[in-house]
């Protein structure tokens, strides 16, 4: 799967889905960060949780948290598992993962 330019709109297109002024200003924070440099493009953080984990991006979300953005996003591995995985959307570092461990049909 190919990331292009698209791709890297999405945390603003994110926060430009929700209404009133209120999702204005999640947008023009959301844009600020990116121009600024404060953020990392979406782009870099799909490459990274695709090389750590394989698979595919199912959603991504872009959360303004008291203490920095961070990336929010939803992977399908190569074996089916779904995964969440959170990211410091400064610095790209991965901050957790959900779901990994979950294994269905293996007797547990």
């Amino acid at each position: 799967m190919r990331t292009g330019p698209a791709l890297l709109l999405l945390p603003i297109l994110l926060f430009a889905a929700g209404t009133g002024a209120h999702a204005d200003d999640d947008h023009e924070r959301a844009r600020s960060a990116l121009r600024e440099g404060r953020i990392l493009p979406l782009e870099r953080i799909v490459e990274s949780a695709k090389q750590q984990f394989g698979g595919d991006v199912l959603d991504v979300d872009l959360e303004d948290e008291e203490d920095g953005f961070r990336y929010e996003l939803k992977l399908i591995a190569p074996d089916g598992r779904i995964l969440k995985l959170d990211y410091d959307a400064a610095t790209g570092e991965l901050l957790r993962t959900r779901g990994r461990h979950r294994s269905h049909g293996d007797g547990r």
